[in-house]
């Protein structure tokens, strides 16, 4: 009788544990949204250290849409695109470009923006106006992103990278690099940082992928993908998605 008993309850325990494996995203009491926190002005913190940005807010207001509460957790952008795969996060908001190579690993929400690249050179620096004049130099860019990518493929260019974009404009400021590529609204915001201003400046702007910037979820969540396409939907049709991009980016 009393194996009897526990075969029951182990059967019970099973199905329980199974059962919540098998629960989506939709059904956790908070989702957990993953981000990395030095790329102005998509997200970036305050002087109270509080997480600010247009994802930031376009995340928020997509939860309140979709009526689902999240929790935000700061990484490394390399260790985003893992921590999805693995579920230690449900969706990425990190101005991450929905190339056609990461779209193999993970879902991508309907684009929300595009934007040009920009190389940023040392204050002064009025040589390098072209992809050309990059021959022999030294690139930074972030570790993962589509400007590393795309940095590696310019011929007689070294590229180094870092896990952070303030490192890769330190690098140029300090005359370690002679440039570094990131996306238009952040190279605008990092020439106006304290720790740069008056040390860096705009060379040129750089078209290097037709992808739009979309937010990331794992391709198994068609219920939670189609709650976050609904509510960015609903944010277009109203003018919200607009004001957004107004404030974040055309302001600057």
């Amino acid at each position: 009788m009393k194996k009897f008993v526990l075969l029951i309850v182990s059967v019970l325990v099973v199905l329980s544990l199974s059962s919540f494996a098998w629960g989506g995203v939709l059904d956790k009491d908070v989702v957990i949204v993953g981000t990395e926190s030095t790329y102005p002005p998509y997200e970036f913190r305050d002087e109270d250290n509080n997480l600010m940005g247009f994802d930031i807010e376009l995340m928020e207001s997509i939860a309140e849409h979709a009526g689902f509460e999240i929790e935000w957790k700061d990484m490394p952008f390399d260790s985003l695109i893992p921590a999805l795969l693995s579920k230690k996060i449900d969706i990425i908001a990190a101005g991450l470009s929905a190339t056609p190579e990461r779209a193999e690993r993970v879902a991508f929400s309907t684009p929300y923006e595009i934007s040009l690249s920009t190389f940023i050179v040392k204050e002064g620096n009025d040589s390098i106006k072209a992809i050309d004049d990059l021959e022999g130099k030294i690139v930074t860019a972030q570790l993962g992103t589509v400007q590393e990518t795309y940095s590696k493929t310019l011929e007689g260019v070294k590229v180094k990278a870092f896990q952070k974009f303030d490192d890769c404009v330190r690098e140029v400021a300090l005359g370690r690099a002679d440039a570094t590529l990131m996306d238009k609204p952040v190279a605008k915001k990092f020439i106006k940082q304290k720790d740069f201003e008056g040390k860096v400046q705009i060379a040129f702007d750089q078209e290097i992928t037709g992808a739009g910037k979309a937010l990331a979820m794992n391709l198994d969540e068609e219920e939670f993908i189609n709650a976050v396409n609904d509510a960015l939907e609903k944010m277009l049709e109203s003018g919200e998605l607009e004001e957004l991009k107004t404030k974040w980016f055309e302001n600057e």
